[in-house]
């Protein structure tokens, strides 16, 4: 008896053939899906063909999907902080900064014109990310924050946390400095802190300022861009020490901003202490409205890319030693 058969379904588009040649065709199905590729001895089969239309239609939204993902977060416009190394947005270091390595990675490529703006004034950058739908790059996540902000689960950047400025030459507060040395005792003590406005060091750190607020023993600088002006008050003895990342005290003496003026420009140390935590988290911030929603659940899924990590750890590489800084903004 002859049925018409293909791989165990009766079929009009096969050969006849009898059960037993049946049996031997199906039970070598592969062989004869790659050998043959669509023909069963002497007649054209479109079996493969239907096959191979089924799997490219399985397949091609999975082959369109990070293409649509990269394409949607093009669109995405960018807040970035002016303040060098996080954000430089003018001179020959332009787009290098933190942020600017950040949105590279997650587009693979430069921004397109108006797709990023550069604010010095923290204040005007949360104000238009409040009212407006933008995205910040890399931003230290807090509660406050958390009440305007959408934050991605995962980092965009995992980078040393501040540390005590101060001083070779001030040995009163020298003194006091060892691996236990705490912020909350130094400023209970009576040394006086200067901080920049707006700017954050984590919860922690920042309760413990707050809890200062209004005393002497804390001076906040309007200027974003603080940490030279708070040299500078270091050196004229306005105040005992600062806080900032020992990769922002890189991009000043990189940058030359620490060139001596004369005989009292201090020497300064860095040194971590017990309330901080070793390393920072930043993270993307978006609107805090359903846009914001969806642009976060998008660059989260993009930031589970292994291609898109390796290029953050590359850019965040870039401000762990004097070094691979140099070597990035000479590049």
């Amino acid at each position: 008896m002859k049925v018409a058969f293909c791989c165990g379904a009766p079929s009009r588009f096969c050969l006849q053939r009898t059960p037993s040649q049946n049996t031997l065709m199906c039970r070598d199905t592969w062989r004869w899906f790659v050998l043959e590729f669509g023909w069963c001895k002497k007649e054209k089969s479109y079996t493969a063909l239907i096959w191979l239309m089924f799997l490219s239609v399985l397949a091609g939204p999975l082959a369109t999907a990070p293409v649509q993902a990269q394409e949607a977060v093009s669109d995405i416009h960018w807040l970035k902080a002016d303040v060098p190394p996080i954000g430089i947005s003018s001179g020959p270091f332009a787009g290098k900064g933190l942020h600017g390595g950040i949105v590279k990675a997650l587009l693979g490529h430069e921004a397109g014109p108006g797709m990023v703006e550069g604010h010095a004034n923290m204040a005007r950058l949360f104000s238009l990310i409040k009212s407006g739908n933008y995205c910040v790059p890399g931003l230290i996540k807090t509660a406050e924050r958390e009440e305007f902000v959408y934050f991605t689960d995962h980092p965009t950047a995992v980078l040393d946390t501040s540390h005590l400025v101060y001083a070779v030459s001030n040995k009163k507060l020298r003194d006091k400095i060892d691996e236990n040395v705490s912020l909350r005792q130094l400023l209970a003590d009576g040394f006086v802190v200067g901080v920049g406005a707006g700017i954050s060091y984590g919860d922690g750190i920042d309760e413990i300022i707050q809890s200062y607020e209004g005393e002497p023993v804390v001076i906040r600088h309007p200027t974003p861009n603080f940490i030279e002006p708070i040299l500078s008050m270091i050196e004229m003895e306005r105040v005992d020490f600062s806080l900032a990342p020992p990769w922002a005290i890189t991009w000043l003496l990189l940058n030359e901003k620490l060139k001596p003026r004369n005989a009292k420009m201090p020497k300064v140390i860095t040194h971590p202490f017990r309330e901080a935590s070793t390393k920072t988290n930043y993270h993307v911030a978006c609107t805090k409205n359903d846009w914001g929603r969806q642009a976060v659940a998008l660059l989260d899924e993009m930031l589970t890319r292994a291609d898109v990590q390796q290029a953050l750890d590359r850019n965040a590489e870039v401000w762990m030693s004097v070094k691979n800084a140099q070597e990035h903004l000479l590049d």
